[in-house]
């Protein structure tokens, strides 16, 4: 790994390589329906929700709480999935020693709360066209204020640390910098500078035509991606387990056309006047060496560290600190490559150095 892509201060600390090392070993290696149960207890809950402001609160987030089986933590972790996801995303169901993003989380001390945004999983369907990035800011600002009232599980969290992957993360831009109601923001897999080259040779089809999704009755505006652009598109071949983007594909979720376009005009803002600008709260911002959304001859040279740094950093002028990460040979998929654990270990070192469980 190149040691100019990681600065000195994210390093892995001994306490945090002890945490990665609990959770490769406690976690039992099979999975079940909910979270491997040695070490952390999980809950489902339906969480009411409004996807627009001062709206009629009748859309539905579902998610799953989970807290560490000892203590209870003041820090919940609000895990965001991106496009053509949902919350299996963070507890991926191969491996989870390696590919579990909640299982290393909460044997680092902290609750997560792992979500279908509005429109994936099992959260409500409601018609495409009210499916976009600023209704999931607004439907999570709802799961925020519940998870800080104790209303959502028996512990009211002071501290709540946003973690999103690729639209997911564009969605904590849009409530953040609304709300300001996060006291900190990992986003992965989202910097700026969208590749339009490779955005424009991804192919989408109906969710109808998805023999998936085919069952469901969803409209028009809601569309998935076949399974040659989804390797394409998140993948990095080197580090990739066939069986690991095979269980990938067959967990994949649909999503819509609003939600598309309104997240890919947030990526596209200039840095003068991008939402981003209104985040005051420590960031993270880690992606992939080799992610094709972002790492393109018509985007970032993302081997260059201090060039794609000191552009990131143009778009958190008011963070209270900005540390960038790129993960070398990674994909868009932080979570689903070989390298997981690292991506893991450097983003619990940086939440651990900024917001105590």
């Amino acid at each position: 790994m190149r040691g100019s892509t990681i600065p000195s201060r994210l390093r892995l600390p001994l306490a945090t390589a002890a945490m990665v090392a609990l959770a490769a070993t406690v976690m039992p290696s099979a999975a079940v329906a909910s979270y491997p149960g040695s070490t952390n207890t999980c809950t489902v809950y339906s969480v009411p929700v409004a996807v627009t402001e001062g709206g009629p609160v009748d859309q539905t987030v579902v998610g799953e709480l989970c807290m560490p089986r000892f203590g209870t933590p003041k820090t919940v972790q609000l895990l965001v999935h991106g496009a053509t996801y949902n919350r299996t995303y963070w507890n991926f169901p191969y491996q989870p020693n390696r590919y579990s993003y909640v299982n290393y989380a909460v044997a680092a001390g902290y609750a997560t709360f792992a979500v279908d945004v509005v429109g994936a999983g099992d959260s409500s369907h409601p018609a495409g066209s009210q499916v976009t990035i600023f209704s999931a800011a607004e439907a999570l600002h709802h799961v925020i204020t519940k998870l800080r009232a104790g209303a959502i599980g028996s512990v009211a969290f002071s501290k709540v640390i946003w973690v999103g992957h690729s639209m997911g993360s564009a969605a904590g831009w849009a409530e953040i910098s609304r709300y300001h109601d996060v006291d900190a923001f990992i986003a992965t897999g989202a910097p700026h500078t969208l590749s339009l080259a490779t955005l424009g040779s991804a192919i989408i089809i109906p969710a109808s035509q998805d023999p998936k999704f085919a069952p469901l009755g969803l409209d028009s505006n809601y569309i998935s991606l076949p399974e040659s652009d989804r390797s394409s598109l998140f993948y990095y071949a080197p580090t990739t387990d066939p069986q690991a983007f095979a269980v990938d594909y067959a967990n994949r979720d649909a999503f819509t056309i609003p939600a598309l376009n309104t997240g890919n005009g947030l990526f596209l803002e200039p840095a003068s006047t991008a939402i981003t600008r209104n985040v005051n709260v420590p960031v993270l911002d880690i992606f992939g060496e080799h992610d094709p959304l972002f790492c393109a001859p018509d985007a970032y040279d993302c081997s260059n560290y201090s060039i794609v740094k000191q552009n990131e950093m143009m778009f958190y002028p008011n963070a209270t600190s900005f540390d960038m990460v790129i993960v070398p040979s990674t994909g868009h998929d932080l979570n689903t490559h070989m390298t997981a654990p690292y991506s893991y270990a450097t983003m619990l070192s940086w939440a651990l150095g900024h917001i105590a469980p």
